[in-house]
């Protein structure tokens, strides 16, 4: 799948171009879209089967995965994407180190009764954040009507829903 984030008019917007060719997207606001490119990170780099991004690449639109009955509806495996990012976003803000991610994370996890996926860890965290900062900057360097494209492996065992 393919994410396009551009600067228009003082916000961001992202559209995703399914394999099918059809898309769904959504202006994100006036500051840098870090959550969203926090998600692109952890989801790709953890491979995770149910993310934000894989259900997108199924044909959830973005406003449907913004409705928290939708998200609620999906299962546990959107709730760890989002704890996953949350986290990440604040290993760049400073408000969490990479060494303390893992139990920020499984603390977090653990009072929604969910288990830490594989792969959790201060070193997993470090790269993580690495790149969610190199996005960023890449999309700070935008000017106005400006993109950047971002490759998204969906799974092979991807189905429509």
């Amino acid at each position: 799948m393919k994410i396009v984030l551009s600067r228009k008019a003082g916000r961001a917007r992202m559209t995703c171009w399914r394999a099918d060719g059809t898309s769904t997207g959504a202006d994100l606001g006036p500051s840098l879209p870090g959550h969203d490119l926090a998600h692109y990170v952890v989801e790709k780099t953890l491979r995770l089967p149910s993310g934000f991004f894989v259900h997108v690449a199924r044909g959830y639109s973005i406003q449907q995965l913004s409705d928290a009955a939708t998200i609620r509806s999906l299962g546990t495996e959107p709730l760890i994407a989002e704890v996953l990012a949350r986290a990440l976003g604040e290993t760049a803000t400073g408000a969490c180190t990479c060494e303390q991610f893992p139990e920020r994370v499984a603390a977090e996890l653990r009072q929604l009764k969910v288990s830490v996926p594989e792969g959790i860890s201060a070193e997993t965290a470090e790269r993580m954040r690495g790149e969610l900062e190199q996005l960023m900057r890449r999309f700070g360097e935008l000017g106005h009507g400006e993109s950047m494209e971002l490759d998204f492996p969906v799974p092979p065992f991807l189905s429509p829903r």
